[in-house]
């Protein structure tokens, strides 16, 4: 039987085409980063960058060693629509995932149950996931992170409502199962200099930990009041991190920061326009 793939839209420019060398270079950034286990803990949720992996593979190593050779059945990959514009949040209609390193199956009947059950909030889109690069970059890092055998769930945010989050939130934790795991796909401050992004960052962090869903609001917009020289955004998945943090408030997770870096910590890049890269995990311990 034929399946429909959703084919990579940025391998060979964000991360290596090559299964070898992809494979290689995932499994050497997770060797690399430290491994952060809080009090025995057991991850549910990670927020990851999603840039190229010479940018913010660091990063995101750090947060999916927090998962490092665990089972999960499904994950729920979630981020802010960057290529396509629509309401709602997008399920894809594709069986599978492809990346260079193999294909990885969605979790079909879970889609279907969410779009039966919420028709007005989640519909099917191929198109709002076929270019989009932030949730496709996390593939390879899930293959050599996990086990094998998970699913996933692609989750693409439209531009909603302010509070949607909370719908969101409350739908998602009635069908996450123990031992799935949510990922939300996000980078930090867009363009500001490195030392201006470094002062926003981690008071955005430090938000992000304390839960605080009103101060990070607060904090964005106060922050983009300052018209701070070339800050375009704080971060660009603000309803899947806010649907993480609600997550994390209803099912009484712990936070913890693992990482921050910037565009201009690799070599011969540009410290006068950087972007931000954090790692943040919730658990359960």
């Amino acid at each position: 039987m034929e399946h429909s793939i959703r084919h990579p839209a940025v391998s060979g420019s964000f991360y290596p085409s090559d299964p070898q060398r992809l494979r290689s270079l995932v499994n050497g950034l997770l060797r690399n980063a430290p491994v952060e286990n809080a009090e025995n803990a057991t991850a549910r949720a990670i927020i990851v960058p999603h840039a190229g992996y010479g940018f913010s593979g660091s990063t995101a190593a750090t947060a999916y060693n927090m998962v490092r050779n665990r089972s999960c059945k499904t994950v729920l990959l979630t981020g802010d629509a960057h290529t396509c514009p629509f309401e709602g949040i997008a399920l894809d209609g594709h069986e599978l995932w492809e990346s260079p390193i193999g294909n990885v199956r969605v979790n079909t009947a879970l889609a279907e149950q969410l779009h039966a059950k919420h028709p007005e909030l989640f519909f099917r889109s191929e198109t709002a996931h076929r270019s989009d690069h932030i949730l496709e970059v996390q593939l390879p890092f899930i293959q050599c992170a996990l086990k094998r055998g998970f699913t996933i769930l692609p989750l693409l945010f439209g531009k909603n409502p302010s509070g949607i989050y909370r719908t969101a939130a409350a739908i998602i934790l009635a069908v996450l199962q123990p031992g799935d795991l949510v990922i939300a796909s996000s980078d930090l401050s867009h363009y500001p200099s490195s030392h201006d992004a470094r002062s926003i960052d981690c008071k955005t962090i430090d938000y992000i930990v304390k839960k605080d869903i009103r101060k990070l609001e607060e904090h964005v917009r106060v922050t983009m009041e300052r018209n701070i020289p070339h800050e375009e955004t704080l971060f660009c998945s603000p309803d899947a991190i806010r649907t993480v943090m609600q997550l994390a408030h209803l099912d009484g997770w712990k936070a913890k920061p693992l990482c921050y870096r910037q565009s201009g910590n690799a070599p011969f890049a540009d410290k006068k326009a950087v972007v931000g890269y954090g790692a943040v995990a919730f658990y359960e311990s």
